[in-house]
């Protein structure tokens, strides 16, 4: 049995790291508009960071969808 050379080792794990970069879940709303509440929530969450996104402005832009009618689901 012949050694894995590294380079499949690095493609390997680099592709195992983008796996974890996705979400497990996605939001979802009936007969909702999510580019528009979307782009309504990251005026509220975002306005006044400048640049800087903090988990808090995240929690912010999430507590804002679900006010909105948006729901997590797992994929």
């Amino acid at each position: 049995m012949k050694p894995v050379p590294l380079f499949i080792s690095v493609l390997f794990a680099l592709a195992l790291a983008g796996c974890s970069l996705w979400p497990s879940w996605h939001w979802e709303k009936p007969g909702g508009d999510y580019s528009a509440d979307e782009k309504y929530c990251k005026l509220q969450a975002y306005s006044g960071a400048d640049g800087v996104v903090t988990k808090a402005n995240v929690r912010i832009m999430h507590s804002c969808l679900e006010g909105r009618g948006w729901r997590k689901v797992d994929n």
